[in-house]
């Protein structure tokens, strides 16, 4: 295993823990995430996303165990290819959250550099949420991706690599404004050409502006799965 990316990995995690020793209000829990991917054409796929959201404790990690099912996440993603290193995406989230159903709208715009022995990406979202209950939401995020293998150049079938997110999210909502920094590092593994697991925390700060921040840690366990078209074949 390359030290360099063991480096980064536990330079993450240190600042992690330092926010957290520092925390005004802790939650954590699991985030599994199961996403579906199909090729429509050359330049168009579909995606579709299911995730949950699980407290198991909430504000301090030593309190007892608390568990709660918070919501499930419905996503559906049509994907269009602009050249070979951006893409547009636009799609629709339903979130079911206790008796509640929340409707958000997604727009998404990534640029994605492969260079000698790393991929870095970054994506500009603005996404609306409605809600019955609530008033509109509107946010603005920026995400910064770095993805490193832990042997070679490139990442290949059976093979570890590490995938780190930095987004910064911007929220506004009801004359209130808010922003929020994610910090993910995954340890992922290519199963084959269709198929990869990503597994980390998911570290999320937010509520930067009131006198009390917000910390919440999440478990993230992802599973991508790509469904190969089918190729027509030609009888004579």
């Amino acid at each position: 295993m390359n030290k360099r990316r063991v480096c980064i990995l536990v330079c993450f995690c240190k600042i992690i823990c330092y926010n957290l020793i520092a925390q005004t209000s802790f939650t954590s829990g699991l985030l599994p995430k199961i996403v579906i991917s199909k090729k429509l054409s050359d330049h168009t796929k579909l995606v579709h996303s299911i995730e949950s959201r699980q407290q198991l404790w909430e504000h301090q990690p030593n309190d007892n165990y608390s568990y709660d099912y918070l919501l499930t996440d419905f996503t559906t993603i049509l994907s269009f290819k602009l050249s070979s290193d951006k893409v547009f995406n636009t799609g629709y989230l339903l979130r079911i959250e206790g008796d509640q159903f929340i409707h958000r709208s997604i727009f998404q715009y990534s640029i994605a550099q492969q260079l000698e022995s790393m991929r870095v990406a970054h994506r500009f979202v603005t996404d609306q949420t409605f809600s019955t209950k609530e008033s509109p939401e509107f946010r603005l995020r920026y995400r910064f991706t770095i993805e490193l293998p832990f042997n070679g150049y490139r990442v290949d079938p059976g093979e570890f690599y590490l995938k780190v997110n930095n987004e910064y999210l911007g929220s506004y909502q009801s004359s209130n404004t808010d922003l929020e920094i994610r910090i993910i590092p995954f340890i992922g593994y290519e199963v084959d050409a269709k198929s990869k697991i990503e597994i980390g925390p998911d570290y999320r700060l937010s509520q930067l502006f009131e006198s009390g921040t917000k910390n919440r840690l999440w478990f993230s366990i992802n599973y991508y799965y790509a469904i190969e078209k089918k190729q027509i074949k030609n009888e004579d």
